[in-house]
């Protein structure tokens, strides 16, 4: 049989401390059904690359997510996305960069949430993209879009879906 001693003692004690120090950290949630759901707070970031027919930055763009306009505008000059990202996303150029944004997926529907962003400018065509994603993804979501805006004269015509769909990564 084993002697239980003082020093057995104190790294017990200093083992459950540390434990309710740092707390119960998981990404098992337990709903009432029994089954696993993914954390349905999520935290989004958007990069936006929005160029002219010539690729050029097309400044002074204003910015709608989820029906809200942003406060900033798109910039004269790009930035590039740096070591963090994925290598396929690293010098990838951007003149536009929001969040955090937090969604529940909860209040979307069928645990699904899909979100509009929208590029507007005086004398060029509205664009529009659709970002998605769901309870399984990470807790924090990184989407990037190139919009291509073309001049128009029809102030009233309606927004355009993008070149291409946006792209969706996560760091870990």
């Amino acid at each position: 049989m084993r002697k239980f001693t003082g020093r057995t003692a104190l790294a017990a004690v200093l083992s459950v401390a540390a434990l309710l120090a740092a707390g119960c950290s998981s990404d098992w949630n337990n709903d009432d059904d029994g089954y696993y759901r993914g954390s349905r707070d999520k935290t989004v970031f958007i990069y936006l690359n929005v160029s002219d027919a010539d690729g050029e930055a097309l400044p002074n763009v204003t910015v709608w997510v989820d029906g809200t306009r942003q406060g900033e505008k798109s910039s004269d000059e790009f930035s590039e996305l740096g070591n963090q990202f994925p290598r396929d996303w690293r010098g990838w150029e951007y003149n536009w960069d929001g969040g955090p944004f937090f969604f529940n997926v909860r209040q979307c529907s069928g645990s699904v949430c899909d979100i509009e962003v929208m590029v507007s400018r005086s004398g060029y065509q509205s664009q529009k993209t659709t970002i998605t994603f769901n309870e399984w993804d990470p807790d924090e979501i990184y989407f990037r879009q190139t919009f291509v805006m073309e001049p128009s004269s029809d102030s009233n015509a309606a927004p355009v879906e993008a070149p291409q769909p946006a792209e969706k990564t996560f760091l870990r």
